[in-house]
């Protein structure tokens, strides 16, 4: 594929030099790049915001879990405070980002900018034939992955544009091992260009985790907010009003103020997403507020047989760790 084909006329000299800026880049990180002490599966994407990467490589992490091995979330921590690489341990979303403590809820979680330190601090954790997944990644260089998988939903990346215009955080490459993509209710038509990598269909489902569904506000701070204000109110068979956030809003004393007055009408009932709740809830208990929150989640399901892309994640993981026992052999 030609380049020009993701720049936009009138912004190809802008783009290509983002281009131009972005390989630059890639190719000092990459002169520095090491593998993990463990097999890495990186869940990514090629475009931003909202394509599904977190609940898809939660369910990377659910199916490893259930074959077998201990997998470890490894994540940046977006609008998180902390800057070394750290092992969460507190519920603290301001501190290490929303995703990455819906992230340790359910598997060891590490968090940080560098991901060489916190692959390498992954041997600080317990755990038998652990696997490395990477929340995010794929334009991170320095770390080296086994099995990369791209995520994308709505528009295809391939028809996609290049940033600002489009949603292109990079060209699209062939160097990936399988493309989820989510359904939507256009569905998406097979793009001749990128049959030669694996394709596997997955739809979201959006359920109550705790609270009611009795009609109320509706709020949320994430990438795609009208999609995902539709989806609970779908969900949750009501209709009510709604109020949009920032994607990883930090909620103060003064939103709370707003929320709470705009579900006055409602008795204070307020539906909101899962990684808007782990920075709600404690704002709400600290400013002792009347809000009750209903917290919504997304789970993604496959849709027919995903066993081959199983089958290749375990066949690469099996790899990595026999050619690592074959060195040490050597090496003894």
């Amino acid at each position: 594929m030609r380049y020009i084909n993701y720049f936009m006329p009138s912004h190809l000299i802008f783009g290509s030099l983002y281009l131009l800026g972005q390989k630059i880049d890639e190719a000092v990180r990459s002169k520095r790049a090491i593998h993990a002490p463990y097999p890495t599966i990186c869940v990514g994407n090629f475009q931003a915001g909202g394509t599904g990467k977190t609940p898809a490589a939660l369910w990377v992490a659910q199916q490893l879990s259930v074959l077998g091995y201990s997998p470890i979330i490894l994540i940046r921590g977006y609008k998180g405070t902390v800057s070394k690489s750290t092992i969460v341990d507190s519920k603290d979303a301001y501190a290490y980002g929303d995703e990455t403590v819906l992230h340790a809820q359910y598997f060891p979680t590490i968090v940080g900018k560098n991901r060489q330190e916190s692959a390498r601090l992954a041997q600080n954790l317990p755990g038998d034939k652990k696997v490395l997944v990477m929340d995010d990644g794929l334009q991170h260089y320095e770390l080296l992955k086994d099995f990369s998988i791209v995520c994308q939903k709505r528009l295809r990346f391939e028809l996609d544009h290049m940033l600002p215009i489009g949603r292109l955080r990079q060209i699209p490459h062939t160097n990936i091992d399988a493309i989820l993509s989510q359904m939507n209710e256009a569905g998406y038509e097979h793009v001749e260009s990128w049959k030669g990598i694996p394709e596997y269909t997955f739809e979201r489902e959006t359920i109550l985790i705790s609270g009611s569904k009795k009609q109320g506000l509706v709020i949320c701070g994430v990438a795609n907010p009208d999609d995902c204000l539709y989806q609970i109110q779908k969900a949750g068979d009501f209709i009510g009003d709604e109020i949009k956030f920032s994607d990883h809003h930090r909620y103060s004393a003064v939103d709370l103020a707003r929320i709470e007055k705009s579900s006055k009408k409602y008795e204070y009932r307020v539906h909101c997403t899962a990684k808007d709740a782990v920075k709600l809830a404690p704002l709400i208990q600290a400013e002792n507020s009347q809000i009750k929150l209903s917290v919504w989640d997304v789970e993604i399901q496959p849709v027919g047989d995903v066993q081959p892309l199983l089958d290749a994640m375990v066949a690469k993981i099996e790899e990595v760790y026999q050619n690592r026992s074959q060195k040490q052999s050597e090496k003894a």
